[in-house]
């Protein structure tokens, strides 16, 4: 995930949400064996080797928390079909839609790996991961930190060996009904996640960049990059 995809991502659910003629969002991607692998370690290790605080505050508590959390500030219904790997960033952008059909034509990896190399969870994401999952799978996946099959991921959706179709079919439902209800029930389902929005927490923003520069981190990115 780049700046440019965050960017768009957020511009583009910002579209839908303001264009009449707009339904539903169907979000997929056009890469068969990967939905989306997170941000760029390479990119996140530059960054944070500058140890620069506004560079990173604004990368990481705006650009990034706004592209991941685009579907869920949608004012439209938002189908995910997840055939791909999906990886840190990339599962919360997964898990911020309203429905969720997941492929079972062949398995592939999920996860949350920011512990592995030390790098802490914005609250917004946390909130994401305990809203949606359940307890001991959302603490599996944080503090555990490993990628796990796509088989042995339990989470409550539909699967299908054509999860294009789930999706569009889900959106198809959805979309014949009156959309206010929908609208309304939908940020109220959101609303301790869009709650996070107004706050400005300067001890997590001063934490977080305290991690993510210090040399542990910083080396276990590199160790990370050399595999």
């Amino acid at each position: 995930m780049s700046i440019g995809l965050l960017n768009e991502l957020e511009q583009a659910f910002d579209h839908a949400s303001k264009t009449n003629h707009i339904k539903g969002v169907h979000l997929r991607s056009n890469i068969s064996s990967v939905f989306s692998a997170g941000l760029d370690l390479i990119d996140m290790y530059e960054r944070c080797a500058q140890r620069h605080r506004p560079i990173i505050d604004k990368f990481v508590f705006a650009t990034l928390n706004r592209g991941i959390t685009a579907p869920l500030h949608c004012l439209k219904p938002v189908a995910c079909s997840l055939d791909g790997h999906a990886i840190a960033a990339g599962l919360l952008l997964v898990l911020a839609c309203d429905y969720i059909a997941m492929g079972t034509r062949k398995p592939f990896r999920i996860g949350l790996t920011e512990l592995a190399v030390g790098v802490p969870l914005s609250a917004k994401s946390l909130e994401i991961v305990r809203h949606q999952l359940d307890p001991q799978l959302a603490h599996r996946l944080i503090f555990d930190a490993n990628l796990v099959s796509s088989n042995d991921f339990p989470i409550r959706c539909e699967r299908s060996e054509t999860p294009d179709d789930l999706a569009q079919k889900w959106l198809k439902m959805i979309c014949k009904r009156p959309l206010e209800g929908f609208q309304i029930t939908k940020r109220k389902w959101w609303s301790n996640i869009i709650k996070l929005d107004s706050m400005d927490n300067e001890q997590e923003k001063k934490e977080y960049f305290n991690t993510v520069t210090g040399e542990d981190c910083l080396q276990a990115m590199k160790q990370t990059l050399k595999r």
